[in-house]
């Protein structure tokens, strides 16, 4: 399941000031300006207006509709050095901007009233048989990376759908079928080649800027852009058959206490096969008649239903179940988010110890919510116009300690497993639905919701405060929640490399490094 094209930085313009000459009539409108400055510094080539084609189809483009707000310009380098010339144009201009990848989630991520840069247009993997190393531009999606790496016989720690897009997935975290067995996908990264404030464009690596390559493992976009990812690939055990197993099982709405206790127990042994991986939600979906139970399995060495999730078989009656050896490049196909796209999106992060107690309370208060969504969104029928999501992944203390094995990064789970002295759950609240004043009513549901989760986990002292950054609802702070010794990293970093707080003052997108932490 996946939650999440080239770097895209959008100068928010207003094309019809541009366009009818209101510039002259009554002066350098700001928004003019910006972009003029990128046309002028000979990116013409690359700047969209909004009476352009392009322009609406890359809004069209969000997974979400809520964060497609309209820019004034965008702008879709093509190489590196582009993305310098937009840094050092919009820097000078004092230009805000923002920044879009190839992701399916782009919370934080509205542009209005600035540049929208966008990596569209840098989108090529690579791989270098010798060193075993995929190179990976931002824009490119995982569902093309694992199609370049198949002939190969090797994989790449990316996304669980292929529609997810790399840049984001990776500077963000990246939970990926892999992650027990070779940590998060940013713990994979070798090398980021990426822009900084000044428009140099560096490496970062354990030899060159190191303390840069650790905060871009989870800093998200507050460095600078990263214009390339060096990846270290995994062998399959059989690379002419470059295959995975996966199974979708779909359970009776009875089922849910135990299929909660089993994955309390699968998540207590995960370290005892970290190549066996699930995912549990519990959904409102009206096309499939209302409730569902459902849970996803793979297994990355190719396994069909091994030792690790007999549990899941006992844990209630099954519905359904779907099982299949296949090769990665099919598997992504039909993995994918519960949420389906051109809805509007809300998202809330959590997570706590390993404990039952607490999952069975969130899908308690699930099923409050979707009482009370029903009412506000009865639909035709009266089963609820809307969408939900209550999910929960292990967060195995495996994952962490490979994070620490390959350099250390910013994401803060090795903090929370070792304070909590348990492994984790990673819980997410999130509704799909249609309409910005749906949207608005709704909000408050789904905050509640979360909010309750929390208070019990906090109330029960498993809780861990921490937010998973990639997962992160719009009014979250992430960053926040990483802990002290990792957020010390990152704005060390930041201070060394963005000394003019350019990503902190320009950049109009993403989640910013706070002035405080939220433990």
């Amino acid at each position: 399941m996946g939650i999440f094209t080239a770097p895209l930085v959008t100068l928010a313009v207003a094309a019809a000031f541009y366009a009818t000459g209101i510039e002259a009539k009554c002066g350098p409108w700001p928004e003019v300006s910006c972009c003029r400055k990128l046309v002028a510094a000979g990116l013409g080539h690359s700047v969209v207006f909004p009476n352009e084609t392009t322009y609406h189809m890359s809004l069209e483009s969000y997974w979400s509709t809520s964060a497609a707000l309209s820019p004034w310009c965008m702008v879709f380098p093509s190489t590196a050095e582009d993305v310098s010339t937009i840094i050092t144009t919009v820097v000078a201009g004092h230009c805000p901007f923002g920044v879009k990848g190839a992701a399916k989630k782009e919370e934080k991520s509205g542009f209005a009233n600035s540049i929208s840069s966008r990596t569209g247009n840098m989108n090529e993997t690579t791989y270098n048989s010798k060193t075993g190393i995929a190179s990976i531009q931002p824009g490119a999606h995982w569902q093309s990376v694992y199609e370049t790496l198949a002939p190969h016989g090797v994989v790449a720690t990316g996304g669980r759908a292929g529609s997810v897009g790399v840049g984001g997935f990776l500077t963000g975290g990246g939970n990926s079928f892999h992650s027990a067995s070779h940590g998060l996908g940013c713990d994979n990264v070798v090398n980021f080649e990426v822009v900084i404030a000044d428009g140099s464009i560096i490496n970062a690596n354990a030899e060159q800027n190191p303390d840069l390559w650790v905060a871009l493992k989870g800093g998200s976009g507050n460095l600078g852009l990263v214009t390339r990812f060096d990846l270290s690939t995994i062998k399959y055990p059989n690379p002419a058959k470059p295959e995975i197993w996966g199974k979708f099982i779909s359970y009776d709405p009875s089922a849910g206490g135990g299929v909660i206790d089993a994955m309390v127990d699968f998540t207590d042994k995960a370290h005892l096969d970290q190549n066996t991986t699930s995912i549990l939600y519990f959904g409102h979906v009206p096309a499939a008649g209302g409730k569902v139970i459902h849970l996803g399995l793979e297994n990355t060495i190719g396994v069909a239903d091994p030792p690790a999730v007999a549990g899941y078989r006992k844990a209630g009656k099954i519905l359904t179940e779907n099982g299949m050896v296949v090769p990665m490049t099919e598997l992504v196909k039909s993995e994918g988010p519960a949420q389906p796209a051109g809805h509007r999106n809300i998202w809330f992060s959590l997570a706590f110890n390993n404990d039952a107690r607490v999952m069975k309370f969130a899908t308690e208060q699930h099923e409050i919510a979707v009482t009370k969504l029903t009412k506000l969104l009865p639909g035709d029928d009266g089963n609820g116009n809307f969408t939900t999501m209550c999910a929960f992944q292990p967060l195995n203390r495996v994952i962490a300690d490979h994070g620490i094995q390959r350099g250390g990064n910013v994401m803060g789970l090795d903090y929370w497993i070792q304070k909590s002295g348990s492994h984790g759950v990673l819980f997410l609240a999130e509704l799909g639905l249609h309409g910005a004043e749906n949207e608005k009513k709704a909000y408050p549901i789904v905050r509640a919701w979360a909010a309750a989760v929390e208070a019990y986990a906090r109330d029960l002292g498993v809780g861990w405060g921490w937010q998973y950054l990639n997962y992160a609802g719009a009014e979250q702070d992430p960053l926040a929640t990483i802990g002290p010794h990792a957020l010390g990293k990152l704005r060390a970093a930041a201070n060394k490399y963005d000394p003019d707080r350019v990503f902190q003052r320009l950049r109009a997108s993403g989640f910013k490094i706070p002035e405080y932490e939220r433990l």
